[in-house]
């Protein structure tokens, strides 16, 4: 470890979020920004000094650590594959998940930093030494993206030898500015549409060594029988609560639902995003007998074997509607921009209620093709298809065992 390399990394981290700034501010508004956030750091930090654990405590002691982006997570087991089958290879794993400043000083989960960091860093230092030296993990799974407690885990990690592994949860291919940190040891990608994306970005932190692993929430369940000609079931996949408050998400909802309204004789399906409280299609499926939610207990798997065909609208789902291999329709009102090349391989967007009738009845009148298309959509996005959760464990088991495995560097832009 290179001399005061957490005040050094502190230093970059403050280039970096200025850059950030910049990208959508001028001088003043980005100086007046830094400096709120600056102050806001510098509470938590001061804060921090003061409520340091009280003694050294124990360790846990561990293979992996799987440390989820919030608390909220834990309990929608996205990672439950993940978990069962690291376990199933004889590996021990905790689970925790980061916490917001004020129940980190509330619990005293902070130690004080092996070298002087500014007070602005002082509290994300310290929580990262506290996780580091309570769970003492041969490998730190991460979740969130943009964290800026990562650049810090990893030099707690990495001084005694340690790994830190990011595990993306989607594709990397949006624009997120959360997606420009990559101070990882290990970054694990979905495929090689993503690692374009990342290495496309003109602003990125840090280094890593990039994986092509594919995804690890998907195993030998979607290895499912095409979709059948003869299938009049629609499967719609929600969008995130957040773009679901947006108009242009709106409209694309009205949309589908009033297609299903005119078209009973089609069956739709709707599975929600995770989080969502599905308030407009619970609405819908009480107006058409035609709309059923699936529950939360369907898992997406299972939705897809359902399905004769998909609509997406921003959903990285469709990479696994694409993968069991049912056509996909893309529909969106909203002015996004379309991060999934969706229209490179299925058309144009539908943006109205012929359209969705023609496409609907283009897919059955060229079959094949549309399932062809799918595949090749798939192979974009994803390496190793449904063999990705294995294909994961084999990487994890084989760091574990500190064997190298194969990998790009990816180099950050700021320095």
């Amino acid at each position: 470890m290179q001399p005061n390399s957490w005040r050094t990394k502190a230093y970059e981290l403050d280039r970096y979020r200025w850059s950030l700034l910049r990208e959508r501010f001028g001088r003043f508004g980005a100086a007046i920004r830094f400096l709120r956030d600056g102050l806001g750091d510098a509470l938590f930090g001061g804060l921090a000094r003061f409520r340091l654990a009280k003694d050294g405590g124990g360790s846990v002691g561990c293979d992996f650590l799987l440390l989820q982006s919030a608390p909220k997570v834990i309990p929608l087991q996205r990672k439950k594959l993940l978990k069962e089958r690291l376990r199933s290879r004889g590996s021990s794993l905790e689970e925790t998940a980061l916490l917001e400043p004020r129940q980190i000083l509330a619990e005293r989960r902070l130690r004080r930093p092996p070298e002087s960091v500014p007070l602005r860093y002082y509290g994300y230092a310290a929580y990262a030494e506290w996780l580091v030296s309570h769970y003492m993990p041969s490998i730190l799974l991460n979740d969130r993206n943009g964290s800026l407690y990562s650049p810090f885990l990893r030099l707690s990690l990495n001084a005694r030898r340690l790994l830190l592994v990011h595990l993306a949860h989607a594709t990397t291919v949006e624009r997120s500015r959360r997606l420009g940190m990559s101070d990882y040891d290990y970054y694990f990608l979905f495929g090689q549409s993503s690692l374009d994306a990342l290495s496309g970005r003109q602003l990125r932190f840090g280094s890593a060594k990039v994986v092509l692993a594919g995804s690890h929430m998907i195993d030998q369940s979607y290895a499912v029988p095409p979709a059948q000609v003869d299938n009049r079931v629609l499967l719609v996949l929600g969008v995130g609560p957040d773009k679901e408050k947006e108009a242009g998400y709106q409209r694309s909802y009205e949309l589908i639902r009033d297609w299903a309204v005119a078209h009973p004789y089609y069956q739709v399906l709707v599975k929600a995003h995770p989080r969502s409280k599905v308030v407009f299609w619970q609405d819908a499926s009480a107006q058409a007998k035609n709309i059923q939610v699936l529950p939360a207990t369907c898992g997406l798997a299972e939705a897809m074997s359902r399905a004769g065909i998909v609509i997406n609208i921003m959903s990285n789902a469709v990479i696994e509607a694409a993968l069991a291999r049912r056509p996909i329709i893309y529909v969106n009102q909203g002015p996004d921009r379309d991060i999934f090349d969706q229209e490179r391989f299925f058309g144009r967007r539908v943006d109205s209620l012929e359209e969705l009738t023609d496409r609907v009845h283009q897919i059955y009148a060229d079959h094949q093709r549309s399932l062809e298309s799918a595949s090749q959509f798939a192979s974009f996005h994803l390496v190793h298809g449904v063999q990705g959760l294995e294909r994961n464990i084999d990487y994890l088991c084989a760091l574990l065992r500190r064997e190298e495995i194969p990998h790009q560097v990816l180099e950050g832009t700021c320095r």
